[in-house]
């Protein structure tokens, strides 16, 4: 029997997603513990900045040691495991692996507060069997960990990393063989380095068509099926972005997909995917390789549908389209942080011993042939937008986001608007907004295709 299964035991932590009565006036979720003696308690809930966090003192309560800084949090356990934060960073170190959040820990009123998403998504990756969440039922099922000794800790560590594979070589097509010795940290960050350079050198290069030669390219020649892969962000017990009357971005975001597919269910020679066609939840990570999985050998495009949020701005609005690529401005950077779901330990990928940037390096490397692609489709979305979007063009945007980092062809995220702002979170909410942005990324997605793969004499996908 593992450690994990001996040792389960004692608390469980019920996340509880009420029905809402309207999508102006949902519940919001409520965080119960029960004990095995019997006693339960609520935890508070808070979503002062648009997301949801509880108070890092439900950690204590969990058999965690928190020490509070005045720029970051360090918490441990079993004298073996060290996390730290650093308020308002959606980075962490575990044990001085660099992890990342969809959104950060943060203080206000003399309180820490660590987004929800740490405890129903990194506790039961990083220590399977001790944690155990359902997201179906919305339950965190949690032994005791104050009760491990460290050798049992190293024990259920040992027991998550054995069944990962190592990162490949980013010079190499060769695979990664299991008996090579696992790089040091400088070695593994001087690796990093040097993808970066190669990244450069391929962006700065005159291999393939630039995205002013896309524009100028004639009509494609291919006449065979074509792919179109449809992303409604977040959902289940993720719920996104949240506007002050309780919005929610997942909502919107499938509103406005479902209208995307049926815009395009009637044209000849696609055949159209959804991601998820109801509330559920698909790892972040999951959904580009299933896009590329449906694609195979033939041309298609990945669009993922976003709404913003800015509550520190909340007069902020607007829309705009990301492709992949170095984020250059603060605001890509934030977006980038805000969409980006943590970086997944399941063994497809990343290996625990090397840096998480390493990882988005690798499949940036991987997808950048489609970089000009990506952007040009980018550009039609905005334009198509633009003719009946009340709110400003804020124009293309490029950052590194991991759910495209998986969809090996062009892809695109798109940011309807924001739930922060009061005026553009009730367009978000209205059904003929939805309609009308279907049918405006559809005719991007058709007019785009219009030469895509590009005819003779240009690089094919």
């Amino acid at each position: 029997m593992k450690v994990g299964e001996r040792l389960w035991s004692g608390v469980c932590v019920a996340l509880t997603l009420a029905a809402a009565n309207s999508l102006h006036a949902q519940d919001r979720p409520r965080l119960e513990i029960e004990r095995e003696d019997g006693s339960s308690g609520t935890v508070t809930v808070q979503f002062d900045r648009g997301y949801a966090s509880v108070a890092v003192s439900t950690l204590e309560d969990l058999g965690w040691t928190v020490e509070e800084g005045s720029r970051g949090l360090l918490l441990g356990a079993a004298g073996e495991i060290s996390v730290s934060f650093r308020l308002d960073s959606p980075f962490f170190r575990w044990d001085g692996v660099v992890l990342q959040m969809t959104d950060a820990p943060y203080r206000t009123g003399g309180s820490s507060w660590i987004p929800l998403q740490f405890l129903t998504d990194f506790l039961p990756r990083r220590l399977p069997g001790l944690y155990d969440f359902v997201g179906e039922d919305s339950l965190l099922r949690a032994g005791d960990i104050a009760l491990l000794s460290a050798g049992e800790l190293a024990q259920l560590e040992a027991e998550v990393n054995a069944d990962m594979n190592p990162v490949p070589d980013v010079l190499s097509d060769e695979p990664a063989r299991n008996e090579d010795p696992v790089p040091s940290r400088a070695e593994a960050a001087a690796t990093v380095t040097t993808a970066v350079d190669v990244v450069a050198a391929i962006a700065s290069s005159d291999n393939g068509n630039t995205a002013e030669e896309i524009r100028n390219m004639g009509p494609s020649a291919y006449d065979g099926v074509r792919v179109v892969v449809i992303d409604a962000g977040h959902g289940g017990e993720d719920p996104g972005a949240l506007s002050p009357a309780g919005a929610r971005e997942k909502t919107v975001a499938l509103a406005i997909a479902l209208q995307l597919e049926e815009s395009l269910a009637g044209e000849p020679g696609l055949e159209v995917h959804m991601i998820r066609d109801d509330d559920t939840f698909v790892d972040v990570w999951e959904r580009g390789q299933l896009a590329t999985d449906w694609k195979g050998e033939r041309p298609g495009i990945f669009v993922s549908i976003h709404a913003n949020s800015f509550p520190a701005r909340r007069e902020a609005r607007g829309f705009e389209t990301y492709f992949l690529s170095d984020a250059r401005t603060e605001h890509e950077r934030r977006v980038s942080a805000i969409e980006n779901a943590p970086l997944n330990m399941s063994t497809e990928n990343v290996d625990e011993d090397q840096l998480a940037d390493m990882d988005f390096i690798l499949r940036d490397l991987r997808n950048y042939e489609y970089a000009h692609w990506s952007e040009d489709l980018a550009s039609l979305v905005q334009d198509e937008l633009s003719d009946f979007h009340p709110g400003p063009n804020r124009g293309v945007k490029q950052g590194v986001l991991a759910v495209l980092t998986n969809a090996l062809m062009p892809s695109v995220l798109i940011e309807m608007g924001y739930l922060s702002n009061a005026a553009e979170a009730q367009l978000l909410n209205e059904g003929e907004f939805h309609a009308s942005s279907g049918d405006a990324i559809a005719d991007a997605v058709m007019r785009f295709f219009d030469r895509y793969p590009p005819g003779g004499g240009t690089r094919q996908q």
